[in-house]
């Protein structure tokens, strides 16, 4: 099909620790009725039977999959390396505890994408497979197409709510991954999801958007390296993330009367997650009342200060923040945290 003898499609999946789950994960990508794919398992250094499950399935399918073994360096780095590997012409990035729910999902979008020429495409999860309950309430329509003036909704999208930030919703052209991005800083990147997807829908020219659920997004798995996260490294993800932000969209073509109002409520947003989390904070690193006082007096939050898109619990927190009433906040963490049973 590709003159350079490409497979169509690379999946890539970091894996960390999901000995539990990884197998049914990696069934869900071999039983594909589509086959022009590799897939390639970036093992982050499991403590578990992660790796050795790993090399099993890569004996099972030696022309198909691919294995590496790395240093514990994190999902973001991880996820890097696995898309840097990639010899596909699309490229579609997977957690490894998760499942492609539909057998008929690759063909589906191959399909799509050959008809359309798209170069990228998404589509929905769910996080209930028994009644198939749409995981990210997006707003459009079925089939819908983006390109030209319309991309500027897709890019107010991404900004105002969390529902393009999942990289496992997407399938994307090689040439939309900023390939030469080099990530240098001494700490975790976890705001992974968006700082993936920044450039791919920058980038992308004709965009297409499918309401089938080909995805089922597992919350029970504690132990996956993206559910646990240390909200000080969340805190320095999301500046280099924001930093990001503002120079990409400075360079969109198209934007909306609201565009650079969301860029900035993007990043309060994010202060505002990090002042719910700071319940979970290790003593050992720093005080609650030192954090929060950092996030407070943090110089983007304070310039880019703008709550009206924001929801109602969020307002609330950041204008405690800004007002440095930072008793309320803690006390609001405590509140989210005992509702949430964590």
């Amino acid at each position: 099909m590709i003159s350079d003898n490409r497979p169509f499609l690379s999946v890539v999946i970091p894996v960390y620790n999901s000995e539990l789950y990884l197998n049914d994960c990696l069934a869900s990508i071999v039983s594909q009725s589509f086959t022009d794919f590799e897939l390639i398992l970036v093992d982050d250094d499991s403590t578990d039977k992660s790796g050795s499950i790993c090399e099993e399935w890569k004996r099972k399918y030696p022309d198909k999959i691919q294995v590496i073994h790395q240093k514990n360096t994190g999902v973001y780095i991880a996820k890097r390396n696995g898309i840097k590997s990639s010899r596909g012409l699309y490229i579609y990035v997977m957690d490894n505890d998760d499942l492609i729910v539909s057998n008929d999902a690759f063909r589906n979008i191959q399909r799509y994408i050959l008809e359309g020429n798209f170069d990228l495409v998404i589509f929905n999860a769910t996080d209930n497979i028994d009644n198939n309950h749409k995981l990210c309430n997006i707003p459009f329509k079925n089939q819908e197409i983006f390109e030209n003036d319309k991309l500027k909704v897709l890019y107010d999208e991404f900004l105002k709510t969390k529902n393009l930030h999942h990289i496992w919703m997407m399938v994307f052209h090689r040439n939309l991954f900023d390939w030469d991005y080099e990530y240098k800083e001494d700490f975790r990147m976890l705001r992974d999801g968006p700082a993936l997807i920044l450039p791919i829908i920058s980038n992308a020219q004709k965009v297409l958007y499918l309401k089938d659920i080909f995805y089922y997004w597992r919350v029970q798995n504690q132990h996956s390296a993206s559910k646990h996260y240390d909200v000080v490294n969340f805190y320095n993800s999301i500046k280099i993330l924001h930093k990001r932000i503002v120079d990409y969209s400075q360079h969109w073509k198209y934007k909306t009367n609201n565009t650079d109002k969301l860029v900035r409520e993007n990043y309060v947003t994010d202060i505002c997650i990090a002042a719910i989390k700071v319940r979970n904070i290790s003593p050992s690193s720093i005080s609650k009342k030192d954090f929060l006082q950092i996030l407070a007096n943090d110089e983007m939050f304070v310039n880019n200060f703008s709550v009206s898109s924001l929801e109602l619990y969020r307002k609330l927190i950041a204008y405690a923040l800004y007002k440095k009433h930072l008793w309320l906040v803690n006390f609001i963490s405590f509140l989210v945290g005992f509702i949430k049973g964590r």
